[in-house]
């Protein structure tokens, strides 16, 4: 028999009692382990297939003259240890590394990819119609992300003094773009 809802003890350190109740073990203690699992595996049917397996161990491995407290610690290894287990085993999954995932993504093909291009082609043409400082400052901050002081740094110039460019350089691409559109 598999489950059997006393476990005689005998009279263990610390129970104050004759048995341990496996039963009440397992309802004390089977959500928080689940929770535990789940948090591990972030996999509900997995987490339920762990969380058996570890009572299943625990029934037939149990030494019943323990303290609750300490089967509760040995059991939450046997689940660590069940979760290790199913990691290692692949979890029926191949794991790969995320440049590696990056690297093999084909891109979907895009109805705009044509415009997507012509407008990166005409930002480029914009980007080298402007002056060095303007363009700079541009890159670093709208291309490549840069914070402010991270741009100041770069450029070797006051934090305003980047602020100030970054707004004269927009304002100068807006009509630098305007004068390209009045010209077609």
């Amino acid at each position: 028999m598999l489950w059997q809802p006393k476990v005689t003890t005998g009279t263990g350190p610390g129970m104050g009692t004759d048995s341990l109740d496996a039963d009440a073990l397992y309802r004390a203690h089977v959500r928080p382990l689940y929770l535990f699992i789940y948090g591990k595996v972030g996999n509900r049917e997995a987490a339920e297939d762990l969380t058996s397996e570890v009572f299943i161990k625990a029934l037939t491995h149990l030494d019943p003259s323990r303290e609750e407290r300490s089967i509760v610690a040995w059991l939450y290894r046997v689940a660590r240890n069940a979760v290790t287990d199913y990691w290692r085993a692949g979890a029926g999954a191949r794991v790969i590394a995320l440049d590696e995932a990056r690297l093999t993504r084909t891109p979907v093909p895009s109805a705009g990819a044509a415009h997507e291009a012509e407008t990166t082609a005409r930002a480029a043409a914009l980007l080298e119609r402007l002056p060095q400082n303007y363009r700079t400052v541009l890159v670093c901050r709208l291309l490549e992300g840069l914070s402010v002081a991270e741009t100041a740094r770069r450029m070797g110039v006051s934090e305003g003094n980047v602020k100030v460019l970054q707004h004269r350089a927009l304002k100068r691409a807006a009509e630098l773009r305007e004068e390209t559109r009045d010209e077609r």
